[in-house]
Parts: C-alpha cells; sequence; structure tokens
C-alpha cells in the first residue's frame, strides 16, 4: 500500500471569496437581461472568464455560451435546466466562468430574441438562471418586503454578504482526479486483465467527504459522461433516505445537498438495499453482506457495459465511525470494494497491516486491534460477509486535509442555525416522502394528517405479504401494533430466498388458521432488497389490505412481497426534542383527525411499538448459545 499526503492552504478554496470578488458580483447583476419565458422570468447573466457568483436558494441554471463550473461540473451549452439548492445552513455554491476554448453555443436552438442578444454582446460566457423560489432566508438584510420587485429576488439569490462560507475544492482534488482518470487504460470488461475503478472517500464525522464525493462525481461526470456512486452511510446519505445502501448510475450532475436532494430521472437507483437503523450498529454483519452485494451488482452491470471504452469508475462514500466497531466496518467496506485510489480526509488513517506502526514519512498510524481481539465471533462474521479477495489489488492513500474546519469560524456568525444530525435526518425523510416541500426550509413539523393529506393511500394485499424484524423473532400477535404508525421498507426477498419462520401453506389468503399474519426473518447469507420506504397508516382487516404512504407510483410496488422494520423511528409532526417547531401546535392530540397523537389513545395500542434493543442481535461470545427470544 502506497501512501502520500496533500497538504492545503486553509483558505476556503484557491480562490477565496473577498470583497473585490464582492464587488464584481454587483456588476455581474447590473448586466443581468430581464426576459419572460413559459410562465417565469429569466434573468441572462453575462460574464467574463474569470468571474463568479454565488448562489443561494432554489435557483435554475443553464448555459448559453461559454462554460460554467459549479462543484466540480462543467455546464455546457444546452436548453435543459440544472437545478441547484443552497439552503440557508449551508455553504454557498460557486458558478465559476470558464472559456471554452471553442466558440460553442447553443445560439441555433435559442429563440430569436436570444439571438439576438447574443449578436449585440461578444461576452464569452452567458449563463441564464431561473428563480424557482425566493430565497427569503437568505436576504442580506433583515426586514425586507415581500413585495421586492425581481432585480431585488435576483440580488437576494446571486448577491450575498461576505461573511457566509462559499463552498469549496481542496486545492488537490483536480490534480487526484486527473491521475485517476489515468488509471483507466483501455481494458474492457471483457479482458481478463479489467479492473473496477473505485474511488473510496473516508473520514471521521464533519470533515467534508459528503463535497469530496459530489466533486469527483461531477468532475469523472463531465470526463467520461456516466458514474456510479455507491453510499454506504446510513446515516446522512447523498441520494435516498437514512437506513439505505444504495448504488446509482449518475447521468446528471449532483448539484443539491443531500438533505434537500429530490430524485433525477437521469440518475437512476439500481440497488437499493435496507439495512434497518441510521447507523451499521444495528445490524453489523447485515450491513457488510448489503455492500458486498452493492459491490456484485456494480461489476455484474459493468460485465455488461457495451463498446469498446472502460466501464464508468465507482465512487463509494463512507460513514464517519472511525472508533472500535465503526473501523472494522471500514475495513469491511474497504474488503469489499477493493479501491484504487483511497481520500483520508482530516488525517483518518484506516490501518491494514499488523506491524505497521509509522509509514515511510513518519506519519504515526493508528494502532490496529490486537490478533486475540480480532477473534471474536462479530468479527469473523464482518470477515465472512466480505472476504478479503485472494489476489488484492494495491490501493493508494492519500491524505487530505478538511476544509471544513475553515468554515466553522465563519459559520458561527451566520444568524441560522446550523440543524442538528436528527434534524438533518427528519429533513432527508420529510422530502422522500414530500417531493414539494420547500428544501430551504428550516426543520419544521407538522400535524401527521397535513403531511400526508397531498399523498394518496395505498393498498397492498395482505395475501401476499409477510412481515418481520430486521433482527430478532416477531410475535405473530404483534405485528399490527408494531407496525402501524411506523417506518417500513417495503422488499422483494422472493427471488433471493428467506427463512420463514411460519409455513406457507395458508400465505394465498393472508392469513393463517389462528388469523395471524405471516412472520419473516432475514437467513444468514439474505439481503433486503427494498423498492421503496413507507409510512404505515393501518391494517384493514375488513379487506385485507395494508393502508400505507409511500412517494412514487403504486405500479412499482407489484413486487413487493416483504415488510421490514428496523430501528428507524420517524414522525412528521416531531422529532423528538430536537428543537423542531411544530406549526398548529394546539391542534395536536386534541382531534380524532389526529391518528397516532390523540391524547386519548391508549399506550401501545395502534401507536407504534417501539424499537427493539439492537445489542441482543450481535454476535457476541456471552450471547452464543443462547435461544432467541421474541422482541
Amino acid at each position: 500500500v502506497a501512501t502520500a499526503s496533500a497538504q492545503s492552504t486553509g483558505d476556503m478554496a484557491e480562490r477565496p471569496w473577498d470583497t473585490r470578488r464582492q464587488t464584481r458580483a454587483r456588476r455581474i447583476l447590473k448586466r443581468a437581461w430581464e426576459r419572460p419565458s413559459d410562465g417565469f422570468i429569466d434573468f441572462f447573466l453575462p460574464l467574463r472568464a474569470g468571474e463568479e457568483l454565488s448562489v443561494a436558494g432554489c435557483v435554475d441554471i443553464r448555459v448559453v455560451r461559454g462554460q460554467v463550473q459549479v462543484w466540480g461540473a462543467r455546464l455546457q451549452p444546452s436548453r435543459a435546466f440544472q437545478h441547484i439548492v443552497s439552503p440557508p445552513w449551508g455553504a454557498l455554491p460557486r458558478l465559476f466562468g470558464e472559456a471554452s476554448g471553442k466558440e460553442e453555443c447553443a445560439a441555433d436552438d435559442e429563440d430569436i430574441d436570444v439571438r439576438e442578444f447574443l449578436a449585440q454582446h461578444s461576452w464569452p460566457i452567458v449563463m441564464c438562471a431561473r428563480l424557482v423560489t425566493r430565497p427569503s432566508s437568505c436576504n442580506i438584510g433583515e426586514g425586507d418586503s415581500q413585495d421586492t420587485d425581481l432585480r431585488e429576488e435576483l440580488r437576494a439569490a446571486f448577491l450575498l454578504g461576505e461573511e457566509r462560507p462559499r463552498l469549496c475544492a481542496h486545492q488537490s482534488w483536480p490534480s487526484l482526479s486527473q491521475n485517476f482518470l489515468a488509471l483507466r487504460g483501455s481494458a474492457t470488461a471483457a479482458d481478463s486483465a479489467w479492473q473496477p475503478q473505485v474511488l473510496l472517500v473516508v473520514g471521521a464525522k464533519n470533515v467534508g467527504k459528503s463535497t469530496c464525493c459530489r466533486y469527483f462525481v461531477n468532475t469523472l461526470l463531465s470526463a467520461v459522461g456516466e458514474v456510479f456512486f455507491l453510499e454506504t452511510d446510513l446515516g446522512q446519505p447523498e441520494l435516498t433516505p437514512p437506513g439505505l445502501i444504495s448504488l446509482h448510475r449518475i447521468c446528471a450532475p449532483l448539484l443539491n445537498f443531500s438533505q434537500a436532494a429530490q430524485p433525477d430521472e437521469r440518475n437512476k437507483c439500481l440497488v437499493s438495499l435496507f439495512v434497518g437503523g441510521t447507523t451499521p450498529a444495528v445490524h453489523p454483519i447485515l450491513y457488510a453482506r448489503s455492500v458486498r452485494a452493492a459491490v456484485d451488482a456494480y461489476v455484474e452491470v459493468c460485465q455488461k457495459h457495451p463498446g469498446p471504452s472502460p466501464p464508468p469508475p465507482l465512487v463509494v462514500n463512507s460513514h464517519g465511525w472511525l472508533t472500535g466497531l465503526g473501523l472494522e466496518l471500514v475495513h469491511a467496506v474497504l474488503r469489499a470494494v477493493r479501491p484504487q485510489l483511497v481520500i483520508r480526509i482530516g488525517g483518518t488513517v484506516v490501518a491494514l497491516e499488523e506491524d505497521s506502526a509509522a509509514d515511510d514519512s513518519g506519519f504515526t498510524l493508528k494502532r490496529k486491534r490486537s490478533l486475540l481481539a480480532r477473534c471474536g465471533p462479530l468479527t469473523q462474521g464482518l470477515l465472512e460477509a466480505s472476504p478479503r479477495a485472494d489476489e488484492e489489488a494495491p490501493s493508494v492513500f492519500v491524505d487530505v486535509e478538511s476544509i471544513a474546519k475553515s468554515s466553522s469560524s465563519q459559520a458561527k456568525s451566520r444568524s441560522v442555525r446550523q440543524p442538528l444530525a436528527g434534524e438533518l435526518r427528519w429533513l432527508r425523510f420529510a422530502a422522500y416522502f414530500r417531493g414539494d416541500m420547500d428544501p430551504c426550509r428550516p426543520p419544521m413539523g407538522s400535524p401527521l394528517r397535513s403531511f400526508f393529506e397531498p399523498l394518496p393511500r395505498t393498498r397492498l394485499p395482505l395475501r401476499r405479504l409477510s412481515f418481520g424484524l430486521v433482527h430478532g423473532l416477531l410475535p405473530p400477535g404483534e405485528i399490527e401494533a408494531t407496525f402501524t404508525s411506523t417506518i417500513v421498507a417495503l422488499c422483494s426477498l422472493r427471488s433471493i430466498g428467506t427463512d420463514l419462520f411460519v409455513g406457507e401453506d395458508n400465505r394465498e389468503i393472508g392469513h393463517h388458521a389462528d388469523g395471524t399474519l405471516p412472520v419473516i426473518e432475514l437467513g444468514e447469507d439474505v439481503v433486503a432488497r427494498c423498492v421503496a420506504l413507507a409510512f404505515v397508516h393501518a391494517f384493514d382487516t375488513t379487506c385485507n389490505e395494508l393502508v400505507v404512504y409511500v412517494a412514487g407510483p403504486p405500479a412499482a410496488l407489484e413486487s413487493v412481497d416483504s415488510v421490514l422494520r428496523g430501528d428507524i423511528q420517524w414522525e412528521p409532526h416531531s422529532i423528538r426534542g430536537q428543537q423542531v417547531v411544530v406549526e398548529h401546535a394546539t391542534s395536536l392530540g386534541a382531534s380524532p383527525m389526529q391518528p397516532f397523537c390523540s391524547s386519548w389513545v391508549l399506550e401501545g395500542l395502534a401507536v407504534g411499538a417501539r424499537a427493539p434493543t439492537t445489542r441482543t442481535n450481535l454476535k457476541r461470545r456471552r450471547l452464543e448459545g443462547r435461544p432467541k427470544v421474541a422482541a
């Protein structure tokens, strides 16, 4: 294993945002040309090469002439808009004008007045901006009236105060992406010498792993046209709700923050695996198996890649738990993906050699657990779930300082409070079910009836469903009380096999002889392929149907045959004391129209059971030999 290091200057970027760039931004906005288009107001912004703007709120961007770089993606002239979301508590994306080096322009496809505007002005870069929602929480001054004109709205979106932190990239990232692309070669998946091209990003919490992953995904996408992205962070995922390990085929740049990310038709989710919690400690063995299954799916797709060009590369994001069991799980991810390049942010070191105490440069490595400590049943289970390859390809480790530290001091001066980790998870679930929510709005709960009112109730026949927990046994008589008013995963397990602890003789009618529903438990080598996450509304025993709220078309649920519940707790009206303001709080618990929240509802009756403990399912020596106890 070769190790290298890169140093940072500590600034926000190689081009820090200063007063001069703020003054230049005002001049750019004065040159804006206002034009109505399809019920919207478009602003054409001419730029010179090297000029840049910061963006806040929800804005649609497209390039008319030249080239614009944002978050590592290079936008070319096109009639299609790119959606950018910048919430008030995050760093601001920067739109940087670049000369394309050739007269590339989509003027032939533009309207007559746009072509006349381009002919009259010789600006090398012209960008079109469309304000989707007014970024009222991102304004510079306080007390702005709601009756501002379009020019003021434009300034509110593109002219932010200097104290606001700007999104930045480490000065070593461009060279790393170029060197990583140089490793592609010309071998295809059909060649015996082909190896998957994988980039893994590791680091502790709050060091900028998500920003780094998005930068490399966008940079590689601009170079090769297609990238795969594997998400292994259960608590703060980029493109899915928490609790899932997912593999995406990325064909459009990622320009939204993770808690505001909305599904893009151009970015397709190939595999989604339910692990059952916002931390891999819920079921470490299932977590390792799921990562391995996602990597196998990527290799299978690469083997079917047509054409003489090499298959697209894979970018892997990891979790920030790097002590104890978390470090063992990072090792499991490392063994499963076998990356060619590992970027370690913030000086994080993943020790792999037993006797390595320091590298050639004298950088002290974190001591690995002793061989005796690695003989436990849990560690052995992780090794079985993600075994070492017979011939491991060498990996290059690059240590990069965190760029998130430079913005921490600036973030203290902001008037908008940074949401906590629990609030960001709440936002991810809320945005998953309600795609029409304002992603720039701070976390704010609402009554359950009001939150799910726009969503239709989907009914699934009980005759083809089995119910179970991610770990442990579920008493058949407790299914209704355990699943009502909870987040569940609608899975398809029929094609991969399961271990049923209740026979299948009466599954056609949905109930067993004693009136209970079928109970299922995941087998030792089974992963939970998730079709969608759902919120269980009720069990309709009259029609033998399960009533749920699902984000997506009902046609996609035809393959669902199992309903699994983990340790995920989420409710739209609160996040259990995480400082979320609730609208119409006086109506909660005071009306029979608020299900699961009424003050007179008996405890434990159709309100969702408490999540079972997660410690008894871990493979420990003290737990081996004990009989299984129902949760």
